[in-house]
Order: structure tokens, then sequence, then C-alpha cells
């Protein structure tokens, strides 16, 4: 097809969003041939009291002159930078240009420093108000077995068949890709509905456990520090199915995941052949043991084969398997299970006990097969494999802990070594919450949901929130882009750090009341939206150069005109320095630096693919940065 200039197609992917989403979507002024300006900026924009600082690349070693011009090119204010000196997670000189004092709402605004002009922007308290329910729709379009309706989503062309409807499988039967011989099971299980996980049809109980937990958690916490508020996401103000049934759409759409997620549970009594201890090191000769699996979760339902990009789900035609129960799964289910059971418990007290059961009963799986470790042994899914289960025992313990109140499980939280663990917030980004590093969920939850810890113990979790906020805070001013992530090197979904590190800014803010970690957490928003190297925001949907080519099967329009662009408010994974392992990020090693080494290509997965575990912790931050926004 013809390539279509970035700033049109930014207005056809905004579609039907708000103004606020396409506000960004105008001719540009940088006097690059590529129309990228060196003043880079939040191009959607600031919240009126937010500090408001753009970075500027340049050589130039002493302060320059800054203007804010409004949107009839008059200046609005005038001052000079701060030089900063080499940014090195990007090999840039860079200065800083503060324009906070600039209180006024305003529209189409642009700040030139030395020849340079920097895309439009707004100065006003509701840039992510919209941004938040996009956010929030990523989980609707994600949904498998289900009809996508023209009704509930942001453009007519994002509708689509049901995939993968009805989803009855069996247990994997043939040879894996390390040459193991499975003897699959006797039995199948209904797995039809959930979210797919990613770019892929693959559906994982980790990831999902991850995301589905964050939802959940905002939920929480708006019920906590907002009571007496109407919730920003009580029935009705969603675009799903569900809305009209009388039960809050953010609940809703978790409860799409938690069934899913129930539905993976090995029946009582059931037998599966799984590898018991720790094998990674004989992958291609694992010993398979037929164990009592009753009570398990299954570790996965996907492809037996990796498929091509695009694939819309409705015409996937690849066998589908259940992978194998594992205990990192049957942890993420008793976890997530139990927090459910709390949050429907004065809701709809049925499906509250429904959730309980299967949390404590795959509690109870896990204790008794404390070692059955997923690998990386399919080839048509992720193994979302992790050898170190501690900090999921000790995560399931507390959120079951929170909920039922039983010695059982404060006994296993006291001999944790994760017992209120939190990140630390150094350059390796050590115990920063991910699907594999889950302990600090845990203790979120043990220090700000109303327990049967006493005071003092609650003291301490908070305590080592706290700290972590801090040191994710300081390391702001420390960091050429006013990132609170202080590294050279970036990982894979780099950009998810930095929304999961805002939610622990969230919690600090909620715990303190303290400003500075409100600003942090806009700060990395900030970057994520455009003041980065790249001059680029990588939500689709937002900006002046928003993110358009994500990796996905279905939003494949790059690569077929009949497939759809991704609708607003999906975030892409982000710069990644340490693994270029797809084709395109390949011919990028060696090439880039840190925050620099990413490109807007559908197939490059290791860059720019887009996930539920992303999508979440970007949920909960525009989510939280609009509500305070309107207090």
């Amino acid at each position: 097809m013809k390539k279509i200039q970035p700033t049109i197609l930014a207005v056809i992917i905004c579609g039907v969003v708000s103004a606020s989403g396409c506000a960004s979507a105008q001719k540009l002024k940088s006097s690059s041939a590529k129309q990228h300006s060196a003043v880079r900026v939040n191009q959607v924009g600031y919240q009126v009291n937010a500090q408001k600082r753009a970075t500027i690349a340049t050589d130039t070693q002493t302060p320059l002159t800054w203007r804010l011009l409004n949107a009839q090119g008059n200046t609005i204010a005038e001052g000079k930078t701060t030089p900063f000196g080499l940014n090195t997670a990007s090999g840039e000189q860079v200065q800083i240009a503060d324009f906070s004092r600039v209180y006024t709402p305003e529209e189409n605004v642009t700040l030139e420093v030395n020849g340079e002009t920097s895309h439009p922007f707004d100065i006003r308290d509701d840039i992510y108000h919209t941004m938040k329910y996009d956010a929030l729709s990523f989980f609707y379009q994600q949904r498998s077995g289900l009809e996508i309706k023209e009704q509930y989503v942001q453009r007519p062309d994002l509708a689509r068949p049901a995939g993968h409807k009805p989803e009855v499988v069996s247990c994997f039967d043939q040879t894996d890709a390390k040459g193991n011989k499975w003897p699959g099971c006797d039995f199948s299980l209904d797995v039809t509905g959930g979210w797919y996980d990613a770019g892929d049809h693959g559906k994982y109980v980790v990831n999902g456990g991850i995301s589905v937990w964050t939802l959940m958690n905002y939920f929480e916490r708006e019920k906590l520090y907002n009571a007496g508020q109407a919730s920003a996401f009580s029935d009705g103000k969603v675009s799903i199915p569900e809305q009209g049934n009388q039960y809050n759409d953010l609940l809703d759409e978790a409860r799409w995941e938690m069934d899913f997620m129930m539905a993976m549970q090995v029946p009582e009594g059931k037998k599966v052949s799984v590898p018991v201890g720790d094998q990674s090191a004989s992958v291609s000769a694992l010993k398979l043991t037929e164990i009592d699996a009753g009570g398990m979760v299954f570790h996965k339902i996907a492809d037996i084969a990796w498929t091509g990009v695009p694939l819309p789900p409705y015409e996937d035609t690849q066998p589908r398997v259940l992978s194998y129960p594992s205990t990192a799964a049957t942890l993420n289910l008793a976890a997530t299970a139990a927090q459910c059971a709390r949050l429907w418990h004065s809701v709809d007290a049925d499906y509250s006990a429904q959730c309980l059961s299967a949390a404590e009963t795959a509690w109870q799986a896990a204790v008794k097969h404390p070692d059955v470790y997923a690998y990386d042994n399919f080839t048509g899914s992720g193994p979302y494999n992790d050898l170190n289960l501690k900090d999921e025992f000790y995560w399931a313990a507390a959120e079951l802990y929170t909920t039922t109140g039983k010695q059982e499980y404060k006994a296993v939280i006291d001999q944790s070594p994760y017992r209120f663990n939190t990140p630390s917030g150094d350059v390796a980004a050590t115990g920063d919450l991910t699907w594999a590093d889950v302990a600090s969920a845990g203790t979120i939850t043990l220090a700000t949901v109303p327990n049967h810890l006493n005071p003092g113990l609650v003291k301490e979790a908070r305590t080592n929130l706290i700290k972590t906020a801090n040191v994710y805070q300081e390391s702001v001013a420390k960091e050429g882009y006013l990132v609170p992530y202080l590294a050279n090197e970036y990982p894979w979904g780099s950009n998810s750090f930095l929304v999961n590190r805002g939610i622990f800014l969230g919690v600090a803010y909620d715990l303190t009341g303290k400003p500075k970690y409100l600003q942090a957490m806009s700060d990395a928003m900030d970057y994520i939206l455009g003041r980065n190297p790249m001059d680029q925001s990588y939500v689709t949907g937002y900006g002046t150069y928003p993110l358009m080519n994500p990796h996905h099967r279905y939003w494949g329009h790059s690569r077929d005109a009949s497939l759809p662009v991704a609708p607003p408010g999906v975030i892409s994974g982000g710069p990644n320095s340490i693994d270029f392992s797809d084709p395109v990020a390949a011919e990028m090693k060696g090439k880039c630096t840190g925050q620099t080494c990413w490109v807007d290509d559908i197939g490059a997965w290791t860059l720019n693919e887009v996930t539920v575990n992303w999508n979440a912790p970007f949920f909960w931050v525009t989510s939280y940065l609009d509500e305070k926004a309107a207090e």
C-alpha cells in the first residue's frame, strides 16, 4: 500500500477519540527533514499543576533561551534552559527547559529553543481522561471467544468475529520442540474466553495473573481511598457488553480473565504427567511423572506452532493445546482468585465464594506440588519460565491472608524471604514488579488493604514501599529525560518498567500525600508520550508521532490493508538494548544505545510488542493521574 505520512496517519489512528488524543496531530514546525524535533515534550500535554519540562538534544554546553508560544504564535513565557550534560542512556548531550510556572490552561502551544520548535501540546487537567478508558478498552479488544462489536470500540473497523470459540482442549500429546514425548491426559477443559496475551493468540495464566491483579488493585485502591466518591468505572462508564449489569465495569473486565483462569484449573482427581523438580539443565530429556494434579492450573493454552503476522484470531486454524500444569500458574490463580473473592464479597456473594474456593484449592495443590516448573519447550507459545517461586508463594499467601485472616497464610508470610519485600530501585531493576517478580504485589496488598496484621507490621511494609518510591523519585533528577529509571541498558518491555514504577509512586502518594511522588509518575508518562530521544509517543492514537505498527496479528494494517490499525490507548514495549532476537531488531544490534533501541515496525516483537501486562500498569497510571487532577 502507499505509505501514509505520519501526521496524516496519526489522525486516522485517533478515529473517534476525543480531541485530547488528536490535538497534536498537526503540521510540524521542526527544521528536521523528517519533521522530528530536538525539543522533546509530552506530545499530548501537561496537567496544569504538574512540572512542565522538556528535554532538548543539543551539543551546546551553555544555557539557551526558550520561549513558550501559544496557538497564535505569541510568547506566553520564556526563560533559560539548564544544561544537563551527557545522557548516557541515549548517548546525547541534553538540556532541560522548565516552564512549570505556566498555570493557565492552553491548547496547541509549542516550545521554541535555539531555532527548534517542539510539536504542539496542551496544558490542561484532563489530558489522561480519555486515555484511561482507551487503555482499558485494550482488554475488551484482546478478549478471546467473544465477538468484538462495533458499539463497544473506538472505530467500526476494529469490530471482529470471535476467535477460538468454543475452545475445548486437552493436554499436549506429541513430541515437543526439545524432543520430549508427552502422553497427554484423559480429559479436556472448556477454556473459552480470557484475554489474548499479546500480539499472538496464546493465553498465559502467569501473564494474565499479574495483569488482572493490576486491574483489580486499581479498583480496590479506588474504593479504599475515594470512599464516598463515584467510581470512574462504575456501571455504564466503560464500553463493554456487561455495561448495565449493575456491577462496576472494571470488575466486569477483570472477571472475564478470572473466569478463564479458573477454567484452567485441573478437576479434582485428574492425573497429568509433568516434570517434577528443577530440570532446566536437561530440557531436552525431561523426566515426566504422573501426578494427581487436581487443583493445579495449566500454564497456558496456545497454538501448537507459531503463526505468521498478520493473522486475525478468527482465521487461526492451528490446533490448540494445553501445556501442562505448573506451580507458578497455580499460585497465580491462588493469589488473584483470593483478591477476587474479597472484591466481589459484597457484590456477588456466590461468585466471591467460587473465587475463594478456587484460590484455596490452588494453594493446597501448590503446597503439594511446589516444584513443577515451566520450560521453553513448546514452539507455538512463549515459555514464561521461572525457577524461583518463593515470591509467588509469598504473594499468594499475602492475598489469601488479607482475604481470610487464616494463620496458615500468616505463617508463610512470616517465614518468607520476601516478607514485605519491595523493589530495590537499582540500575538492574532488581525485584521490579513483573510477571516473574510478584513479591511486591503481595507487599502492596498487605500495606494498603485492611487485614489482620498488627499496626507495626503494616508500618514496616509501608516503610519499605515508600523507600522504593524514594529511590524511583530521586532517579528523575539524575536522568536526562527525567524518568524514574536510572539505567543505561533498557530491557524487553522497558516502558512497562516505567509505568509499573508509577504504581509504587502512586501508593507512596496515597500513604504520604507528598506531591513529589505524583510528579515522578507524571514524569514517566511525559517520557512515554514523547519526551524521549526517539521524539515518539509510544502510545497508539496519542501525540504527533504515535505508535502505529505494534507487533500484533490482528492490528496488522501495515502488512494487510484490509486489517485495522491499532485502537488508541495501546502502549508499546519500548526500547530494548538487551535482546535483539527478532529479525528487525537484529539489524540494530551494535547501532543503538539504551533508549534509542526501538523502531515502530510490526515485525519487531522484541521492541514493539503489546501485551496485557504492559497495558495494565499503563491503565493504572493514566487512571491515577486523571483522578488526582480532578481532586
